[in-house]
C-alpha cells in the first residue's frame, strides 16, 4: 500500500487528538504516520521523517488499515520497552568504551539523538557486562611474551605437581604500608563523603610467602628491604619446609643482585628451588592479590589514624591470613 485509504472528518480528528494528546511517542507518531499518508506523502518520505525503515511506516499505515486506532496502539507487554536497543545500543557502547571514565560526557553526545538519563546508561551498561571498577597500572607492553608464555606453562606444571602432593609450590613478594593509604571504593550516604586519615610516616615492609591453599608465612622490618633481608627471609622460610619446594618470585633487583644468586645453589641443596618468573608479569604472582586485598579492603579505614593503629591492624590482618582472611586463588 503506498497511500492509507481517504479519511473521514471523524477519522481526521481522532488521529490528530491523538497525535497531539497520547500520553506515549510511539502511538502519536502512528497517527501522524497515518495522516501523512492521507494527506500524500509517499513511505519512504515519512520512514525519513522518523527515521526509520520504509517497512516500519507500511506497518503503521497497514495497522491503520485493518485495526483502526486500536492497532496504533502499543500491544501489552512485561515492562517498558526499552529507549535505548538494536543499533542504537550498539552506538552508545561504543561511545562509552572511548569515554570509559565519564558516562555524563557520554550522556552529553548521546542526548543530542536520544531522550535518555544518566539511570538508563548505566542499564546498557550492565547489560554489556560491564562494571565499574579501578582501572589498574599495566606493564603489558613491556614484557616479552615469549617470557611470559613460558613462564605461564612452567606455573601450570608445577601448580599440577603441587597438586599431586609432589611438592611444594609458594609465591613470595615484598610490600609496603604507610600511613599514605590506598583510597578504595566505598558505599556513602549522599552528599556526604568518607575522609580517611592521611600523613606521612615510616614504612611497614612486609615480606610474605604464601601458597595457593592460603597458607601464609611474613615477616615484617621497618627498615628497607635488601637483598640481605631477603637471603635471611628465605633462611628462615627453608626451615619450615616439609617437602621439596619451588618458591615464586619476580625480577626485583634485591632478587637479581649478586649476594641474592650465590645463595641459589645452596637453597637448592636445602630443598627449595627459586623460580623467577618473566619479566613485567605481576599477575603470574598470586601474592599481588594478597597485597592488593589488605590495602584496598581488609586495612580498615582507623588503620590510618597513627602509627601505631596503622602497625596493630597489619598485624592482626598477617596473623589471621587463611583464617578470618581468606582467598580462595583460581
Amino acid at each position: 500500500m503506498l497511500f492509507a485509504d481517504p479519511l473521514s472528518p471523524e477519522e481526521i480528528q481522532t488521529l490528530e487528538a491523538m497525535h497531539k494528546n497520547h500520553p506515549r511517542h510511539a502511538p502519536r507518531i502512528r497517527a501522524h504516520a497515518v495522516l501523512l499518508s492521507h494527506t500524500g506523502f509517499k513511505l519512504s518520505k515519512i520512514a525519513s521523517i522518523y527515521g526509520v525503515c520504509r517497512q516500519t511506516a507500511a506497518t503503521w499505515v497497514n495497522a491503520w488499515e485493518d485495526g483502526g486506532i486500536c492497532a496504533l496502539l502499543d500491544k501489552p507487554r512485561s515492562g517498558r520497552p526499552r529507549i535505548l536497543c538494536g543499533e542504537a545500543e550498539v552506538d552508545a557502547l561504543q561511545s562509552i568504551n572511548q569515554s570509559p571514565r565519564s558516562l555524563k560526557k557520554v550522556l552529553a553526545e548521546l542526548l543530542e539523538r536520544f531522550s535518555l538519563s544518566l539511570s538508563t546508561l548505566k542499564r546498557v551498561c550492565k547489560r554489556a557486562n560491564l562494571n565499574w571498577k579501578r582501572v589498574r597500572k599495566s606493564l603489558r607492553s613491556k614484557r616479552d611474551p615469549d617470557l611470559f608464555e613460558q613462564s605461564s606453562q612452567q606455573l601450570t606444571g608445577l601448580i599440577e605437581q603441587a597438586k599431586q602432593q609432589e611438592i611444594d609450590l609458594f609465591y613470595f613478594d615484598e610490600s609496603g604500608f604507610t600511613l599514605e593509604p590506598c583510597v578504595p571504593y566505598a558505599w556513602q550516604p549522599r552528599g556526604e563523603t568518607i575522609e580517611v586519615p592521611c600523613s606521612r610516616s615510616k614504612r611497614l615492609n612486609v615480606l610474605g610467602f604464601v601458597n595457593r591453599e592460603c597458607s601464609f608465612t611474613s615477616i615484617v622490618i621497618e627498615g628497607s628491604v635488601t637483598s640481605a633481608v631477603v637471603v635471611a627471609s628465605i633462611d628462615h622460610f627453608i626451615s619450615t619446609l616439609k617437602r621439596s619446594t619451588s618458591l615464586i618470585l619476580d625480577n626485583a633487583s634485591i632478587h637479581t643482585s649478586a649476594e641474592f644468586q650465590e645463595n641459589i645453589g645452596r637453597w637448592q641443596n636445602q630443598g627449595l628451588t627459586i623460580v623467577p618468573i618473566a619479566p613485567y608479569s605481576p599477575e603470574l604472582n598470586i601474592i599481588e592479590i594478597v597485597w592488593r586485598k589488605i590495602k584496598y579492603e581488609w586495612l580498615p579505614f582507623s588503620a590510618y589514624e597513627s602509627f601505631q593503629s596503622l602497625k596493630d591492624s597489619l598485624f592482626n590482618i598477617l596473623a589471621n591470613i587463611g583464617k578470618s582472611y581468606s582467598i580462595e586463588f583460581s
